[in-house]
């Protein structure tokens, strides 16, 4: 065989081949069910492996390989075991734990997004206080160097030092007798914003991002958890795919409806 072959997998599309030693002119050789590619189906197998696992569905691939395997076994009157040893009730239970992981990542990303929609509620509300408590602070003359004014979208850990120490400015302030508020926009109307009040939007903003973090951080261990049940199914599918090609006869109908990997 002239060169070596490898697989381009596209979501929702059927696997296609390319052979290398063909370029620059690389035709495309699409593999349908019920008709064999230049090569063997084992090679074939082998090399869709490359295949990411992460931009799947795997769950209805294993319905449907529940649902043929089932047939497989009523037909033969024997058991369908994979060369690993899986049976059809393993193999039920890891579609249940496809299943599983995939609810899990959604919920893990839902709360990630309402957690950074949270946090830029959060900002949104305290950079206005942070500006205006700057500008008022320095109309008192205030013996310590207020910080820089930084842009809402900068690294929170600089922003929470930055108003903190203006919180810390403000306190002085009050402490020498002055009750300092600020004024704020809302709508039609300006409103007095007390120190009180200002370092409760700090704690805000800070808590919002903690639980953005945390969220973060819980929908990265799920896509990792997510992508080691998904490359184990992967691996899974394929087993079952040649063993029960193995099993039935040409011409069987059922040897023709193998779930493969591959959506055509």
């Amino acid at each position: 065989m002239a060169g070596y072959k490898e697989v381009a997998i596209h979501y929702k599309q059927p696997a296609t081949l390319y052979d290398s030693s063909e370029a620059p002119k690389r035709s495309p050789v699409t593999l349908y069910k019920g008709v064999e590619p230049l090569y063997s189906w084992l090679e074939y197998a082998e090399r869709i492996l490359v295949m990411s696992t992460s931009i799947l569905d795997y769950v209805p691939l294993a319905e449907k390989v529940l649902s043929h395997w089932q047939q497989v076994e009523t037909k033969n009157n024997a058991p369908l075991v994979l060369k690993d040893k899986t049976t059809l009730a393993q193999f039920t239970e890891l579609k249940d734990r496809l299943v599983a992981v995939q609810a899990e990542n959604l919920s893990q990303q839902n709360a990630r997004q309402r957690a950074q929609l949270a946090r830029d509620s959060a900002i949104d509300a305290l950079h206005p206080l942070v500006k205006q408590a700057r500008t008022s602070l320095k109309a008192e003359e205030v013996s310590a160097v207020l910080p820089a004014l930084l842009p809402p979208g900068s690294a929170p850990p600089k922003y929470l030092q930055a108003a903190r120490d203006i919180a810390e400015a403000w306190e002085s302030v009050n402490a020498s007798g002055t009750a300092l508020t600020i004024p704020l926009r809302q709508g039609e109307a300006t409103v007095q914003v007390s120190h009180t009040e200002f370092v409760a939007a700090i704690t805000a903003y800070a808590s919002a991002v903690s639980t953005l973090t945390s969220t973060q951080a819980a929908e990265t261990v799920g896509k990792k958890t997510r992508d080691s049940v998904h490359k184990t199914a992967h691996a899974k599918l394929l087993a079952y795919a040649l063993a029960a090609k193995a099993r039935l006869p040409e011409g069987d109908p059922l040897r023709d409806t193998i779930p493969l990997l591959s959506d055509e």
